[in-house]
């Protein structure tokens, strides 16, 4: 799927266009692009690997469990969002005391 890199390129330098390397090196990569953008991608793959050795009932619980586990970190977030929110009104209340010097 990868070609071996080419560590040393010979650069004609020319002013004002552009040289027969650069226009080589564009199409080897425009190539590489195409190839890449032709092939399945990894999350194809990968859902074609698991079909085979995963019934699909599984697949439902794991997604399931994930969804689960981002519920979870939802329910911590929201208790620190809320400690933070008594913690500013317990502070504001501090706030509005007023100290009166007896002489």
């Amino acid at each position: 799927m990868t070609e071996p890199r080419r560590t040393t390129r010979a650069r004609a330098t020319t002013v004002g266009s552009i040289s027969s390397t650069d226009t080589e090196r564009m199409a080897e990569l425009e190539a590489r692009l195409q190839r890449l953008e032709s092939s399945p991608g990894l999350r194809e793959r990968g859902r074609g690997v698991m079909s085979r050795v995963m019934p699909p009932e599984a697949g439902e619980h794991f997604r399931n469990a994930g969804r689960e586990q981002l519920l979870g970190v939802r329910s911590i977030v929201d208790f620190w969002i809320r400690r933070l929110d008594e913690a500013d009104s317990r502070a504001d209340r501090s706030r509005d005391r007023e100290t009166i010097e007896i002489e």
